[in-house]
């Protein structure tokens, strides 16, 4: 499978998709879709899904810095 992302609507099997939504792909279908101006190849990895019911976003913990206390 190849990972693209649409950069014109396109409808693939049936379901209308808009520019910035990914779609994996055969590698045919994907060099026809690259060709025809519809994808690029998508050079992200997909985001990780979350778990159902965990709607708040995981936020990053901030890392504690060490400080060096002067010799007074």
């Amino acid at each position: 499978m190849t990972s693209l992302v649409l950069i014109r609507p396109h409808t693939h099997a049936g379901k209308p998709l808009q520019p910035g939504e990914r779609l994996d792909v055969e590698s045919g279908t994907a060099d026809w879709l690259i060709a025809n101006g519809i994808a690029r190849h998508d050079r992200q990895p997909a985001p990780v899904p979350q778990p159902e019911g965990d709607s708040a976003p995981i936020e990053a913990k901030p890392t504690p810095t060490q400080r060096k206390e002067s010799k007074s």
